[in-house]
């Protein structure tokens, strides 16, 4: 969350750091052959997977809060209290933080607690030193109260806090933030290039939202951006900027999920105590591996995490064999290509798609090449979408491969749809 700094304290090994005084805030073939075996890697997509289509996301850590009583300890534990904005009022007691067999319930209120003498009481429950992510994507299905001081957030930091340094530089990922009585809800990130000297983050997008019903509130963070989406739609994209230091992209370590319903201090101002109490209640929190193989469609409307050569790839809005967007290579030589990790040694898999030719006597190869074995490729050639496919088996400790969409000539070629599967 914005505006303020928080402090952690320690709480595992792999948290160390955390007995410091951190300041992080709350307030990412023949001659064609040759020419491409030439053709330098993109940054791997270094995600494993194990179902059949690789161009799925696959889950990998949940919580449906399906239960009553307290929350599950081998997957979170309390917001600790602290003395910055979001954190002050935490409080470690049922009456905060619960589960009521349908959904996690946060909630902030004003409660007489004579051996805890402070004006408010609030829940917030982190993952950390519990389960921690780099590259995913988060979905988390919640709906919360609106009221005058009220701070509900769904966000993330990193573990270890100060693998880069302290805040704004080690980063924060906020995929949602309400205020008060607001008709939208806030999503940000913060760092040391887009942070103000108050706590304000000129990376930021606010959008509408059902206020009287659930929303999904989701984030796809992969090596090069972070994708915010509510109810499914995208809604911001920050971008890793072409030879970005941490400073701006310090989105590469691990970071962990915290949920809290806070208020009463920084950014919602002060609390009106007849709009109380405030909860947030959460129906799941999903969290999945980006798929080995990503953007297979084009339908991000961006090249990444495939990556060009020869000039003159562009994804286009026409000419597409489904959905809105294709891939488009015009000129002379030039490919697009894929560069992924995660494999499994000695195991069969299918690279398939479509392609055309805009003109008689163009060609265009899709193929893979680097898995262990001699490139395989398969031609396009006709004037409409075909369909054609490779099969390789990687080396015995093969792990990688790369992917390529190939025209060896002049002219224009279209691709769309490619998939991988594991067979």
């Amino acid at each position: 969350m914005n505006r303020k700094t928080l402090n952690f304290m320690a709480a595992g090994s792999l948290l160390a750091v955390f007995s410091m005084h951190v300041s992080c805030s709350k307030e990412h073939v023949n001659q064609s052959t040759d020419q491409l075996l030439n053709v330098s890697k993109t940054k791997a997509v270094a995600i494993t997977a194990s179902v059949q289509s690789l161009s799925d996301y696959e889950l990998i850590w949940s919580d449906e809060f399906n239960t009553v009583g307290g929350f599950d300890n081998s997957k979170w534990s309390y917001a600790e209290r602290g003395t910055v904005a979001w954190n002050k009022y935490m409080t470690h007691t049922s009456d905060y933080v619960s589960q009521d067999g349908n959904n996690l319930v946060l909630r902030m209120d004003n409660a007489v607690i004579p051996t805890d003498p402070v004006p408010y009481h609030s829940g917030g429950v982190k993952s950390q030193s519990k389960f921690s992510m780099t590259f995913g994507k988060v979905e988390v299905r919640a709906k919360f109260t609106q009221g005058r001081g009220s701070w509900p957030a769904i966000w993330m930091m990193p573990e270890p806090a100060t693998a880069y340094a302290g805040w704004p530089g080690c980063g924060e990922i906020d995929i949602m933030e309400h205020v008060n009585n607001e008709m939208v809800v806030h999503q940000s990130v913060h760092n040391a290039t887009v942070t103000g000297s108050g706590g304000g983050t000129s990376a930021t997008h606010s959008t509408s939202y059902n206020a009287a019903d659930y929303n999904i509130y989701g984030l796809e963070w992969s090596p090069n951006a972070l994708k915010f989406f509510v109810n499914n739609t995208l809604q911001y994209t920050y971008t890793k900027a072409t030879g970005a230091t941490w400073q701006q992209w310090p989105f590469d370590v691990p970071f962990y999920l915290i949920l809290n319903q806070a208020g009463g201090a920084g950014w919602p101002g002060a609390i009106t105590n007849a709009d109380l109490p405030f909860n947030m209640q959460v129906d799941y929190v999903r969290v999945y591996n980006l798929p080995i193989f990503y953007n297979g469609g084009f339908e991000t409307g961006t090249l990444s995490p495939w990556t060009s050569w020869g000039g003159n790839a562009a994804i286009v809005s026409s000419n597409m064999r489904t959905g809105l967007k294709c891939i488009q290579l015009t000129g002379g030589a030039n490919a697009v290509e894929q560069y992924l990790t995660g494999l499994q040694p000695n195991t069969t898999y299918r690279f398939s798609g479509y392609g055309k030719v805009a003109a008689a006597g163009q060609q265009v190869l899709l193929g893979v090449k680097g898995y262990g074995g001699a490139p395989v490729d398969a031609a396009f050639n006709t004037t409409s979408y075909s369909n054609n496919s490779v099969t390789f088996t990687t080396g015995a400790t093969q792990t990688t491969a790369t992917l390529y969409f190939y025209k060896a000539g002049t002219g224009t070629v279209y691709g769309d749809d490619f998939t991988l599967e594991k067979l």
